[in-house]
C-alpha cells in the first residue's frame, strides 16, 4: 500500500490561505449591508423634533432604518405621520417609552373639517391608546329640538356649538360619552381623541383637540430588544417584507449572526 504525502511547500500555502481567510473575510460582491448598519446607527432630525430613530424613517433616513408605517413628512412642522389615510401631526416622540403625541391634521383649529370621518388610528395594528385618552364624540348636523332629548346633565351651556354653513334649526353636540338619543338624528358623528379633559366648554373642546393626545407603537418591539442586545441596529427588509437586524457584518432576520444564509448579502466567513 503507498501513502502518498503532501509535500512541506504545499502544506505551508495551505496554512497561509487558512489564516488569510480566518483574519480577512471576503466580503460579497452584493455587500451593501455593512452601509445599512451604519445608515441605521445615525439618528435624524425631522423639523424640530430631533435624535430619531427606529422605527421613524423620511428626510434623509432611508425606508430599511425604520418600519411601514412610520415614515414621517418633516417638510412641513410640526412633522405628520399618515396612519390608515388620515394625517396627523406629531408634536413629540419619546422613543424610550415608545410613545408619540400627535393631534388630527384636519381638526387643527377647528372644530368643522370639511369631511366628518372618525380618527383611523386606533384602526391600525402598529398604535394603541394610552392610559388618559378621552374620545369625545362630535355630533354634526343635528335638529335644534333635539336637546329635549339629551340627558339634563348634557344640556348646560358648553355642549353645543355650530359650524359656519349650518342650516336653520339645526346644531352640533360634543360629548365625551355617547349620547344613545342622538343616535339617528344626527348626520354625522365622529370619534376624536384628546388627552386633556375635563368641565366641558367651546373653548376647552376647541384646546383639548388641538394639544392631541398619546399612543403607544409596536413595530416588532421585542425583536428590536433582542437585535439591540446582539449589537444590531433595527431596520426593516424591503424584499422580503420583513423585520431586519443590521449588523456590522450584515443583515439578518432577528440578531446579529443569526440564520446565516437567509439573507442574500452578507459577509461571508
Amino acid at each position: 500500500m503507498h501513502t502518498h504525502l503532501v509535500s512541506a511547500p504545499a502544506t505551508f500555502f495551505f496554512i497561509i490561505i487558512a489564516i488569510t481567510l480566518v483574519q480577512f473575510p471576503v466580503p460579497s460582491v452584493h455587500a451593501v449591508d455593512d452601509d445599512r448598519y451604519l445608515n441605521c446607527s445615525e439618528t435624524f432630525a425631522c423639523a424640530d423634533i430631533m435624535n430619531l430613530g427606529y422605527p421613524f424613517w423620511g428626510s434623509n433616513r432611508p425606508e430599511y432604518c425604520g418600519y411601514p408605517g412610520f415614515e414621517l413628512n418633516c417638510s412641513v412642522n410640526p412633522p405628520q405621520l399618515n396612519v390608515a389615510d388620515m394625517y396627523y401631526r406629531v408634536f413629540e416622540i419619546n422613543s424610550v417609552a415608545r410613545s408619540l403625541k400627535v393631534a388630527r391634521v384636519d381638526y387643527w383649529n377647528t372644530t368643522c373639517p370639511a369631511i366628518h370621518a372618525n380618527t383611523t388610528i386606533d384602526r391600525s395594528t402598529l398604535f394603541s391608546y394610552t392610559l388618559g385618552t378621552t374620545n369625545l364624540t362630535l355630533y354634526y348636523h343635528c335638529p335644534a329640538s333635539s336637546i329635549s332629548r339629551l340627558p339634563t346633565t348634557q344640556t348646560a351651556d358648553g355642549f353645543s356649538f355650530t359650524c359656519a354653513g349650518d342650516a336653520n334649526n339645526f346644531t352640533n353636540y360634543y360629548s365625551s360619552s355617547s349620547i344613545n338619543s342622538l343616535l339617528g338624528l344626527c348626520a354625522n358623528n365622529v370619534k376624536v381623541p384628546v388627552a386633556e379633559w375635563g368641565t366641558p366648554n367651546n373653548h376647552r373642546l376647541w384646546t383639548a383637540i388641538n394639544l392631541g393626545f398619546m399612543v403607544g407603537w409596536n413595530a416588532n418591539n421585542t425583536m428590536c430588544d433582542r437585535c439591540e442586545g446582539s449589537g444590531g441596529q433595527c431596520g426593516f427588509n424591503t424584499s422580503t417584507n420583513a423585520f431586519a437586524c443590521h449588523c456590522k457584518p450584515g443583515s439578518f432576520p432577528a440578531t446579529c449572526g443569526s440564520d446565516i444564509g437567509k439573507y442574500p448579502f452578507h459577509w461571508l466567513i
